[in-house]
This record gives C-alpha cells, sequence and structure tokens, in this order.
C-alpha cells in the first residue's frame, strides 16, 4: 500500500531554494574567478577601473565609435610611414589569430590618429575593419595624454613606443597593449574581450 508523503513545510522548501540558489551563485563566482584571474596572464596593462575618456571636440567618425556598444578599439597614434604600416601588418596578424572566435574577430577594429600632415598608405583603405583618424595637433595631444601614449621625441610607432589603447564598448577602456608577438596580443585581447563584453 502506497504510503502518502507527508507535506513539506515552508522551512524546508526555503532550504531547498536557498542551496540552489547558492549553488548557481557559486558557479557563477568561481567562473568569474577563473575568468579574471586568467587575465594576470595576459601581456596588457590593465586599468583598474575603465578609464572613459574625454570625447569633447573629437570629431568623426571617432567620437562615435568610441561611444558604440559593440565595437572593441585598438587605438594607434602616429604619422603614416614605414614604421607605422608596419604595424597595420602586425595588427592583421593579430585579427587573424582571432579566427577561432569570431564574435571577437568581428568586433575588433583598429584605429589610426594623427595629424594628418602626410598621406596614409592605401593599404589601410583596403583593410574593412582599420582605418586612419586624422585630427588636429590640440586634439590629438587631448585624446593621447589621456591615455599615457606619447612619441619617442617625434617619432611614433617605433618598436619602443608602439603601445595601442583597448577601448571597449561604450567608451571604456580597459588597457595599453605594448607591442608584443601576434598570438600574444590576439591571445590578450580574447581574455580581456571574454571577461568584460557578455556578448561575445
Amino acid at each position: 500500500m502506497r504510503r502518502n508523503r507527508p507535506p513539506r513545510s515552508a522551512l524546508h522548501r526555503f532550504a531547498i531554494i536557498s542551496v540552489a540558489l547558492c549553488t548557481v551563485l557559486l558557479g557563477y563566482y568561481l567562473g568569474n574567478l577563473y575568468q579574471f584571474g586568467e587575465l594576470k596572464n595576459s601581456a596588457a596593462i590593465m586599468y583598474e577601473q575603465p578609464l572613459e575618456l574625454d570625447t569633447a571636440g573629437l570629431a568623426q567618425p571617432l567620437r562615435g565609435q568610441l561611444e558604440a556598444e559593440d565595437e572593441w578599439l585598438i587605438l594607434l597614434a602616429g604619422e603614416p610611414g614605414r614604421s607605422c604600416d608596419q604595424l597595420l601588418a602586425h595588427y592583421i596578424d593579430v585579427v587573424n589569430r582571432l579566427a577561432a572566435w569570431p564574435n571577437i574577430q568581428e568586433r575588433v577594429r583598429l584605429i589610426l590618429v594623427n595629424t594628418g600632415n602626410a598621406p596614409a598608405n592605401p593599404a589601410w583603405k583596403s583593410v574593412k575593419w582599420a582605418h586612419v583618424q586624422p585630427m588636429s595637433e590640440d586634439q590629438m595631444l587631448q585624446l593621447t595624454s589621456q591615455l599615457g601614449i606619447a612619441p619617442l621625441g617625434t617619432r611614433w610607432c617605433e618598436d619602443v613606443q608602439a603601445t595601442a589603447a583597448l577601448i571597449g564598448p561604450g567608451n571604456q577602456t580597459r588597457a595599453l597593449l605594448p607591442l608584443d608577438k601576434p598570438a600574444d596580443i590576439a591571445e590578450s585581447l580574447r581574455l580581456i574581450i571574454e571577461a568584460f563584453d557578455p556578448d561575445v
């Protein structure tokens, strides 16, 4: 004969729900702990808090891109020339290495800001996710001084000063990217974007 189970008390039900919620929260916490712990293996220089750039006075389309909600910008500063063109080739290699993560790869953009005193290599126009953004000297100083990026004397894009800024959706600068091997930069991009972008 089947025995009827006694009804569970409200306290018993509350305990079951509490255990389930704790399990979910613990899993979320441990997942984030692991994910953010991985960032320590990145070669990027992380900001403790995201830096929101002052975009007042900056020209379009850069201002709009900085405030976009679905793009990650790799921002370089430098005058067009052989050194900066070599960086374009370097970052083409970087972005190609993100092919295994298409949701990340499609969000990455490369921008070279400069004063427009020299014509840009047509190669910059042939890459759909890269472009050159001319601006006044005052605007360039305003932008680079916020990021802590400066030329070596008057030279940009040199090996010792080819640091890029990584700016996430909504004008949130997350890190500086020192010049490194393409595979290492690509891995830094993957770790950072996966950690801070819930849509990838």
